[in-house]
């Protein structure tokens, strides 16, 4: 068993657990209790994998929830049939094509480029 993540935040910690139990990574929340007991003193709450062999993947789904790719902002035109599509969609609602990373973006009032959030 290793530990993978902690935090004052329990509730960070139990999103994460429930993804990568999705992944079929059993994991386990420990001091969760005592951080909600005493709330004047600050508790790390501590995720810990269970089995060793899953803790790279762990990692690694971690580090991607934590560091989600950029978005692009603005509008693009769908390749195939020509539609004009808000940035934030990464499909042609018209068409169902796919958004190709090289689309044409345009200013439409909005700021073109790359946005990214980070979770601290």
């Amino acid at each position: 068993m290793k530990q993978l993540f902690t935090t004052t935040d329990g509730a960070e910690l139990g999103l994460l657990k429930n993804m990568l139990g999705a992944a079929d990574i059993r994991c386990a929340l420990r001091n969760e209790q005592p951080s909600q007991a005493l709330p004047a003193r600050p508790f790390y709450v501590e995720l810990w994998v269970e089995n060793d062999t899953d803790f790279p993947r762990a990692q690694g789904l971690c580090e991607a929830w934590g560091h989600p790719p950029p978005v692009a902002a603005g509008t693009w035109i769908c390749p195939s049939c020509g539609q004009r599509l808000r940035g934030q969609f990464d499909s042609c609602w018209n068409c169902a094509t796919k958004r190709e990373t090289t689309a044409t973006l345009y200013e439409a009032g909005e700021n073109v480029g790359n946005t990214s959030r980070l979770v601290n």
